[in-house]
């Protein structure tokens, strides 16, 4: 199964928007020293992964099967990313870096409204000034 650095996915080149997503989605859970302050969370790369995920999907048109393919992952994890709704990691942001572990849904989630966010104009990332 072809990864992130085969042929097939240097065609496309999600690279800029989906670091963009990462950074925008940290910005919106309180920037990075409040990620190191929930010292619990160990789904950072499945933030990467679901930045990633929405890229390909929204800006290349990629199919969840062509999307797992590219990540070398499944296509049920492409789905549950695609699935995710951002208005309920809104509200449970808090709760769930607190509590428990997330699953890779809420990172979908997060970065699906860092995308929207960043595709709505308002794509300042506050720690980085």
């Amino acid at each position: 199964m072809p990864i992130l650095g085969s042929e097939m996915i240097q065609a496309v080149n999600p690279d800029p928007l989906a670091v963009r997503v990462f950074l925008k989605a940290l910005d919106l859970m309180g920037g990075p020293r409040q990620v190191i302050a929930y010292r619990n969370l160990t789904w950072l790369p499945s933030l990467l992964e679901a930045a990633y995920i929405i890229v390909l999907a929204r800006e290349y048109e990629r199919t969840s099967s062509e999307i797992a393919a590219m990540l070398g992952i499944t296509e049920q994890t492409v789905r549950n990313v695609l699935r995710s709704d951002p208005a309920q990691v809104k509200a449970r942001l808090e709760e769930e870096v607190r509590g428990q572990e997330p699953r890779v849904h809420v990172a979908g989630a997060l970065a699906k409204w860092a995308y929207e966010e960043i595709k709505a104009g308002r794509d300042k990332v506050s720690f980085l000034d």
